[in-house]
């Protein structure tokens, strides 16, 4: 499993040196555009830089039945408005709680204590984008989560001092496949309807609860980069040339 996870921070450390230096993307794409020219779907010869997203997102599902819902924050670059390539954070953001059997230390015995299910994981995201206007954008969004699900409960260590403890804490890999449609009501705001399953590929054994689920979203969507380029045409240091700009809107 460690060198898994090694060969997944290689490639995540690969991404985050794409959103930083968009400008090297651009060079190996030129570089590269011969072996994309013949790809029916999309081509990087001639295009111009790869655009920076950021976006905040509210998905819904079941863990053991229970409904639940996971807010991720992802970013990465954009290419030609038909493929999004990115990383993102993301945790469970619903109270999932069941009944665990821990050891007490005052008295070394059995207690039952209700404890919540927590699941924390960075993902790999892609995203191509089938129709896209000022307003409408239709898409699949693919990700594959990689982090870890644990119990988390209180403990009293005498005189009522609580203390957060874990429990049950092991790896797992979850993969998403979405359709969604995004209707943009400003340039910063939209709303999204969309639906997809998510099948874990690696489980925590230890953790009962399946993330196996149909997933479905209706968001309202905040662009957090549109607002970056908004706020700071010029980028924060002030010396970008051209601006950002947005066809669309501008």
């Amino acid at each position: 499993m460690r060198s898994f996870f090694t060969d997944i921070l290689i490639i995540i450390s690969a991404l985050i040196a794409l959103c930083t230096r968009p400008e090297m993307a651009h060079a190996q794409a030129k570089a590269k555009s011969d072996s994309f020219e013949s790809s029916p779907l999309i081509s990087f010869r001639g295009s111009p830089k790869p655009k920076f997203f950021l976006t905040l997102d509210r998905t819904s599902s079941f863990v053991g039945g229970k409904a639940a819902s996971t807010n991720e924050l992802r970013f990465g670059l954009e290419f030609r408005k038909k493929l999004k390539l990115g990383i993102g954070f993301g945790a469970l953001a619903s109270d999932v709680v069941t009944e665990k059997t821990v050891v007490t230390p005052q008295t070394n015995k059995d207690s039952l204590v209700n404890a919540k299910l927590t699941f924390t994981f960075l993902s790999l995201n892609s995203e191509y984008i089938f129709y896209d206007s000022k307003r409408w954008q239709v898409a699949m969004p693919l990700s594959m989560g990689f982090g870890s699900s644990y119990f988390s409960y209180f403990e009293d260590n005498g005189n009522r001092n609580f203390k957060t403890k874990r429990t049950d804490e092991g790896d797992a890999v979850v993969t998403t496949a979405t359709g969604m449609v995004t209707y943009r009501i400003f340039r910063w705001v939209g709303v999204s309807a969309g639906a997809g399953y998510r099948i874990a590929l690696i489980s925590n054994d230890k953790v009962q609860e399946s993330f196996n689920s149909p997933v479905y979203a209706v968001r309202l969507r905040i662009f957090l980069g549109e607002i970056y380029k908004s706020v700071f045409p010029r980028g924060i240091s002030g010396k970008r040339n051209p601006p950002y700009s947005n066809e669309y809107w501008d």
